[in-house]
């Protein structure tokens, strides 16, 4: 299984309203196998018959609330209409489903088969893209933990890839610099997929605030030069993981920053989420618990839910509503 999320975030802490009430948990797990499936028409989920949760994990099976996003948004009755059903999915869910449209999937597909090839370079290839400033690169299977146990997962992280002399790189700001790519095959499609969700997260924030009938640049004042930054994963079969971690387990049960999480997962079964719990660490928090709710791959769709970020930002609601 292999998965690519854009986490839409900023270094100021924005304002959210408290009407987004249910964050959510997640945890990925190891699948058995990935296989590369035809694509179906643009803008037509379809349930693809893949792999569901390991042997020995109990969850029950839910399909999301899947959204067709405008070209563009303006305070139109219907983007309100839209806006609304947006933030009740997720006050329901706590995440939901938005269409790719064919340029998206198309991007998305390049982006997939630029990460195929380079998790399948040798070791020693991989392992020289890191950067100790912008904390970008590669990360091996089982050097990441959660809750003290080792992920299945190897990863490749972008955080903001600015030019050398750009004053906050030169300021040396952490994770603001030179991305390592590996090559030019690798950082076109990544750039162009990056640049692609970050335009799908402004289109959501404004629904959003319309949603919430907050004021025009609620939200997306926030994010205008905001520290997007990809995480593109890669889960190994079942019988092929580092042998550091717990069986059937990818990635253990958590929380993710950002303000908004725009994932991308191809067609081997493997996240399910459950309603965050925020009084300790989500870290490991109930993984064994048979509440999950396990999310079924669908074709030509992101998944998308508040991150950390959104949860931070709903103590200022009573300041936003009086601005």
């Amino acid at each position: 299984m292999s998965l690519a999320h854009l986490s839409k975030s900023s270094l100021t802490r924005p304002s959210l309203p408290s009407l987004i009430t249910h964050s959510m948990m997640v945890r990925k797990m190891a699948s058995a196998a990935a296989a590369v499936a035809p694509a179906p028409q643009p803008h037509i989920p379809t349930i693809l018959n893949a792999s569901g949760p390991p042997p020995g994990h109990s969850v029950t099976v839910g399909n999301l609330q899947t959204f067709i996003l405008p070209d563009k948004v303006s305070d139109t009755e219907a983007n309100r209409k839209l806006g609304k059903a947006v933030v009740e999915a997720w006050q329901k869910d706590g995440i939901l489903q938005i269409s790719m449209t064919p340029e998206q999937h198309s991007l998305y597909k390049s982006a997939n088969y630029a990460s195929r090839r380079f998790f399948g370079k040798p070791y020693a290839q991989k392992a020289a893209c890191v950067d100790s400033q912008t904390y970008s690169g590669y990360i091996a299977s089982g050097e990441e933990l959660t809750d003290g146990i080792a992920d299945y997962s190897e990863i490749f992280t972008v955080t903001k890839d600015l030019e050398l002399d750009e004053p906050r790189v030169v300021a040396k700001w952490p994770c603001h610099g030179r991305c390592p790519w590996p090559d030019y095959e690798m950082q076109n499609p990544m750039q162009r997929y990056m640049q692609s969700l970050g335009g799908v997260g402004e289109t959501l924030l404004q629904l959003t605030e319309l949603g919430l009938g907050v004021p025009e640049g609620s939200l997306t004042n926030y994010t205008q030069d905001g520290w997007h930054h990809l995480r593109i994963l890669r889960f190994p079969a079942i019988n092929k993981t580092n042998g550091k971690g717990k069986e059937g387990r990818g990635i253990g049960s958590h929380t993710d920053y950002g303000l908004l999480v725009i994932a991308a997962a191809d067609d081997v079964g493997g996240n399910d989420e459950n309603f965050a719990n925020w009084e300790s660490s989500a870290a490991g928090f109930r993984e064994d618990d048979e509440r999950w709710v396990f999310v079924p791959p669908a074709e030509n769709v992101f998944t998308v839910f508040p991150g950390k970020f959104a949860l931070l930002a709903q103590t200022n609601l009573a300041n936003l509503l009086l601005v």
